[in-house]
């Protein structure tokens, strides 16, 4: 939006202004004169001509309500040029029914159709509460109508043409005054334009109803002028206003619940019987029995029809809320159940995997013991020692596994034991990547370490061995030929940093969160037939995180990785 837009401000309050400043000329101008008539013709077009350019500019989902609302206007503004004609033209008053009215009864029907049109889009499925509401108002409308207003034209005139035409007039009024409640119903009412088309429909009403009363009395009456044309203009700003699409849109509309403005609604109904007897009897007409018991008898019915509807809107909520309760505590009486085993099958699995790793070790130290007092043997042939060394290496592959799922069940049990010591880390990395390095060449890669003098930490030097271990040997083996893994330790803001990297396969990026994860292993590894067990990295960040340090990883896929470990330096001071 630019700034000049901003400046400029919005054709419907232009237009209104305009009609307001038009209705001040008119009242200015001499009463009952070719001008002002003039005038009056042309604000009820300019109210047509507005709603058109309003449906052109705005291009609603639903234009015809809008085209019919400019039909409806046009008609009132035809009507409006015939009847002053009579006077200006014929120099006679207009006789009833007259040209005139055809125009102005012709209106009607096209601005309520228009108003059920956008009622119809507004609504959502559950039309059923809507409608009792809007029909307690009309309802009750219609029964202070016809006993103010229509009874009095029935009781009066004998001539049948004009008493027709005289009853069809507040006859539309409750036509249109029951589409208006119906919208006000909906999420329609707060818009802008809502506001604009329900202040020209009641102002229509009310100055319709009052010269409807006794058109030879207010015949003259200047105000009922300005409610007219007041009403023009008002509908014609409706349709200037953006927000006359939203009118358009179908809304969801919650009907069974009772809002304040609905309450209101209801006491109204409620209370339209007896106040109209109040008003008979102090104005000391005679009470119509037939017409109020009639009209009690429909809004005792409507009432008791929203109250039945409450009742079932409450009861089916409270059935649904007891279903959704015990469905809830079904549902939680079954988590807990399953986590309890769930608890119990891990305790057993946890159990279990401690009992075999321990009773496993015992028999492989004494196979591995033996196998290397034979290997020390000069009599053995050649092909005798090999075999031998073969059994060596798988037993101590073995051994290593049970070790590796013995430390697992005693770290998920709260067991790790942990004898820290003022621990040189350099000097453990030194001597770990010294021990790798035979691995390293026989697998053709080269292995550097840049370990100088750092802090001491406190950590137990055989959980430290482990951990450099684990990150080494798995640096290698993730490495092809022809690579290099790099080892440094150094100072870093009061910790010391070990990192190990290397030139390997690299991990995919959407595994790198769950490689501590216990026996998760990358597709990588899988995909390079490259075995494991893929307890190692779990095992290294429990070790890590027992000696209050942390550890993360970087890995480019196919371009290698970088394991970075940080341990609490030791303070001297």
């Amino acid at each position: 939006m630019t700034a000049a837009s901003l400046r400029t401000p919005p054709l419907a309050r232009v237009y209104l202004a305009a009609g307001l400043t038009a209705i001040g000329v008119y009242f200015l101008l001499p009463w009952n004169s070719t001008a002002q008539s003039v005038l009056y013709d042309l604000i009820g077009i300019s109210s047509a001509v507005a709603i058109l350019v309003g449906t052109r500019r705005h291009r609603p989902a639903l234009s015809v309500p809008w085209y019919l609302f400019a039909a409806g206007m046009l008609a009132f503004s035809v009507g409006d040029i015939l009847f002053n004609s009579y006077a200006r033209i014929w120099h006679r008053d207009p006789p009833v029914p007259s040209v005139a009215d055809v125009f102005y009864l012709g209106g009607y029907p096209l601005l309520a159709i228009g108003l059920v049109l956008l009622v119809l889009r507004m609504l959502s499925k559950d039309r059923r509460v809507g409608l009792i509401d809007a029909a307690l108002l009309t309802v009750a409308f219609c029964v202070c109508h016809w006993i103010f207003v229509m009874h009095p034209i029935l009781a009066g005139s004998s001539d049948q043409v004009g008493k027709l035409v005289a009853l069809s007039y507040p006859a539309m009024d409750v036509v249109l005054l029951a589409a208006l409640v119906f919208l006000a119903l909906t999420p329609a009412r707060r818009t802008v334009s809502y506001r604009y088309l329900s202040a020209s429909v009641v102002l229509l009403l009310v100055v319709d109803e009052v010269y409807s009363i006794s058109p030879e009395r207010f015949a003259g009456t200047s105000w009922l002028d300005a409610g007219w044309l007041l009403s023009y203009v008002l509908w014609g700003a409706a349709a200037l206003s953006p927000s006359m699409r939203d009118l358009s849109e179908p809304k969801p509309v919650r009907g069974s619940r009772l809002t304040a403005m609905r309450l209101v609604m209801l006491w109204l109904a409620i209370g339209t019987v007896p106040a109209v007897l109040i008003v008979e009897r102090l104005a000391h007409r005679r009470i119509d029995a037939v017409a109020l018991a009639i009209g009690s008898s429909a809004l005792s019915g409507l009432v008791l029809l929203r109250l039945a509807g409450l009742v079932q809107s409450f009861d089916r909520l409270r059935r649904d809320e007891r279903a959704a309760r015990s469905e809830a505590q079904s549902a939680q009486k079954k988590l807990l159940a399953q986590n309890e085993q769930l608890l119990e099958a891990d305790r057993l699995k946890d159990e279990f995997v401690a009992l075999i790793s321990h009773d496993l070790r015992t028999p492989l130290t004494s196979i591995m013991g033996y196998l290397e007092l034979i290997l020390d043997d000069d009599n053995l042939t050649e092909e005798q020692r090999g075999f031998l060394s073969v059994a060596d290496r798988n037993a101590d592959r073995l051994l290593r596994l049970v070790n590796d799922l013995l430390f697992v069940a005693r770290f998920e049990a709260g067991q790790l034991e942990l004898h820290p010591t003022e621990l040189d880390l350099a000097a453990v990395v030194r001597q770990s990547v010294e021990e790798a390095e035979p691995r390293a060449t026989a697998g053709g890669i080269q292995l550097t370490c840049d370990a100088g003098a750092v802090s001491a930490v406190q950590a137990d030097k055989g959980r430290m061995f482990q951990l450099v271990d684990n990150l080494v040997s798995n640096a290698i083996k993730f490495t092809p030929a022809g690579g290099d893994v790099r080892v440094s330790v150094t100072p870093v803001n009061g910790v010391v940093r070990l990192e190990v990297a290397d030139t390997g396969i690299g991990i995919e990026p959407q595994e790198q969160q769950r490689l501590f994860e216990r026996f998760f292993r990358a597709s990588t590894a899988s995909e390079h037939q490259i075995p494991g067990t893929g307890l190692g990295l779990y095992i290294t960040r429990a070790i890590v995180e027992a000696h209050g340090g942390s550890i993360a990883v970087r890995s480019d896929l196919g371009e290698g990785t970088s394991f970075s470990v940080e341990l609490p330096a030791r303070s001297t001071t």
